[in-house]
């Protein structure tokens, strides 16, 4: 029998850990990629070139059916609390108000009460307007890197302020995000506390908007024609060599061996900007598999190898109770979690039941899975709002609806996924503020907030971004302090 110390945990929801000192000093490395379609990946045949992220597959597990939601916002969310996000609100990207509630028990949580150092390198996109929502103040001992949903890769600017910061304080700092968010991850994990296990999140902002790549990176695909599509396979190598970087820091640090390293996408790849998500239908901000079926590949020398290909459901929700087990920790019976614990399956094969379809999705775009089944309400923006019915295993590319042809599994389903409890909407559901600078969610940066065509400094190929180094004061310090 295992020796246990128990340190209780009880939140709102109800979940109770026993987290308990890890038998073994098993680190965890978990890796995010930001708007990576499916075939933007070089073991799924792109012509975009991973190899050190094709090394994570060819020695770990490709998961083949693995689930995001289709914004940055709620994945994230999902990550960290392994429930389903529309339960408590999170639906849509969090911008310039709200967070992820409070009432939330994080996995930081519980691994931090297990003895683990944690850290947080790159995009946060969980709260901004509030220092109770940022990281440092959800279970993370160190984070790193911007609060928003997006940012200028070379000036650091988003709405029209610096976003970088290194434990809440505004760093002014030069550099091409991707490279500076691999080199930190690197730091963190040569000079981590020795003495504890480690927990890093490393979540870049490659490839989301806006397009921007050194140009060494872009002339190695000039082969490539569609100018958007040569930039951001440009920003995926870019991504790819960093994730080389944080590789080699583990190995020369000696943790390969006793680290649990994982590689995914937030959710599918934006078309308009360059991404790929072929042969599945859709993409970013839509429930189709191109917008919620992502690339994702974990490997622990040891438990989890082998170059195989993984082909059982798994979801951004379940990374909660696998990494838990992973780790020795125990979750009591009862714990009001939507992730599953998939160690098993991971490890031994062993077929983990989903005894309840698996609700994904945003605002105005939901599906339904249930085995084979899926069923999605409506259709993502700017589409007729019509359900549909497809079953995955004979048509994952969803080209035949079903839902004329199968009545009596079409019918029952709109019932099904409004019986999942939702929480009243948090405050970023509210319109932000009006002002010269704001914007509704999920619309568009101003050109100098680091949309697409945006200003970079001296020596970066375009027009200086006018006193770039001298911006100091994000667009939320005021609100922060209150």
């Amino acid at each position: 029998m295992r020796p246990t110390l128990p340190i209780p945990f009880q939140v709102a929801i109800g979940l109770i850990v026993l987290a308990m000192p890890v038998p073994s000093a098993t680190n965890v490395v978990f890796m995010m990629a930001d708007d990576l379609g499916w075939n933007d990946v070089g073991y799924h045949g792109s012509e975009i070139r991973t190899p050190q992220i094709d090394s994570i597959a060819q020695r770990g597990l490709q998961l083949n059916r693995y689930y995001a939601t289709p914004l940055c916002s709620p994945t994230r969310a999902a990550f960290l609390t392994g429930r389903i996000p529309l339960r408590y609100g999170v639906d849509r990207p969090i911008e310039t108000q709200g967070g992820l509630p409070e009432t939330e028990l994080l996995l930081t949580d519980v691994l931090k009460a297990a003895g683990y150092e944690t850290g947080v390198v790159g995009k946060w996109h969980l709260g901004l307007a509030h220092v109770k929502h940022h990281p440092n103040s959800r279970g993370f001992d160190t984070a790193y890197g911007h609060l928003g949903p997006a940012v200028d890769y070379w000036t650091h600017i988003w709405d029209g302020g610096l976003d970088w910061h290194r434990n809440g304080s505004v760093l002014n700092e030069e550099g091409y995000t991707t490279e500076l968010i691999g080199k930190e991850a690197e730091r963190v994990i040569s000079e981590r506390d020795k003495t504890k296990p480690l927990f890093l999140y490393v979540a870049f902002n490659a490839p989301h908007g806006p397009l921007q790549a050194p140009a060494e990176s872009e002339s190695a695909y000039a082969s490539i024609q569609n100018p958007r599509r040569r930039t951001y396979a440009a920003m995926v190598s870019e991504m790819d060599q960093a994730v080389g970087g944080i590789l080699g820091a583990l190995e020369r640090e000696g943790l390969t061996d006793d680290t649990l390293i994982v590689w995914c996408s937030d959710n599918g790849g934006a078309v308009r900007l360059g991404a790929d998500n072929s042969p599945l239908r859709g993409g970013k901000g839509g429930s189709f598999e191109g917008g919620i079926r992502v690339p994702a590949t974990v490997w622990m020398p040891g438990s989890i190898e082998g170059g195989r290909t993984f082909t059982q459901m798994m979801t951004v929700a379940d990374w909660f109770p696998t990494i838990a087990t992973a780790l020795g920790i125990d979750l009591e019976a009862d714990s009001q979690l939507d992730g599953l614990d998939m160690w098993p399956a991971l490890t031994k094969g062993d077929v983990v039941d989903r005894t309840e379809p698996y609700v994904v999705g945003v605002f105005d775009s939901v599906a339904l899975i249930d085995g084979s089944w899926k069923y999605v309400e409506p259709l993502p923006r700017g589409g007729s709002g019509v359900a549909h019915l497809f079953r995955l295993d004979r048509d994952p590319e969803e080209r035949e609806d079903l839902a004329e042809v199968e009545p009596e599994r079409f019918e029952p389903r709109p019932a099904l996924h409004r019986i999942t409890p939702l929480t009243p909407h948090t405050p970023h559901h509210l319109p932000p503020p009006p002002g010269p600078r704001r914007r509704r969610p999920g619309g568009r940066p101003p050109p100098n907030a680091g949309g697409e065509g945006a200003r970079m400094p001296p020596g970066r190929g375009g027009g200086a971004v006018d006193g770039w180094k001298e911006i100091t004061k994000p667009p939320w310090v005021e609100a922060a302090d209150r």
